[in-house]
């Protein structure tokens, strides 16, 4: 019986420090943490393909000088599944804004510190249907983009 409790502590202690070594998928471009609902990827010139947070982040990375990408693929926020970021309806700057849940940063005196600039702001979520985005929007708020008409990412921090 005492070998027995001695294995379920060992494998309890095996399990906990596999779970803290998975961690969770980060962006390529701001190492932020990827949620699945707005998963986005990049295929690069080079061939290479990598992850972003979220489309306005994979949008600010194509328009950067020297990147060159080929394809960007964005999440339906709705059902999952990947679509060509031209070929998703996109709602902008509504109140979901997965990117922005990350623990608040403090200065060197630990006063928190007010954002003033977010790259991934306004928020930008992929919807492969025009009724899934605009009910969303009717929670949410938000602007619909339609298919092809890709909102320019808002200019750079100061």
């Amino acid at each position: 019986m005492r070998a027995f409790r001695l294995f379920l502590v060992i494998l309890a202690v095996a399990a906990s420090i596999a779970a803290c070594a998975r961690r969770p998928e980060q962006c390529w471009v701001c190492q932020r943490e990827v949620h699945a609902s707005v998963r986005t990827t990049l295929a690069l010139a080079s061939g290479k393909e990598v992850v972003a947070c979220c489309p306005r982040c994979a949008l600010h990375y194509r328009e950067e000088p020297g990147n060159a990408v080929r394809e960007i693929r964005v999440t339906d926020h709705a059902g999952g599944g990947s679509l060509p970021l031209a070929g998703a309806f996109l709602l902008e700057g509504s109140d979901e804004t997965p990117c922005m849940r990350h623990p608040p940063v403090a200065d060197e005196s630990r006063m928190p510190m007010q954002v003033c600039y977010d790259r991934c702001m306004p928020s930008l979520i992929a919807f492969k249907e025009e009724a899934a985005a605009r009910a969303f929007a009717a929670d949410h708020g938000g602007s619909i983009h339609r298919p092809g008409t890709v909102p320019v990412a808002p200019p750079a921090a100061p």
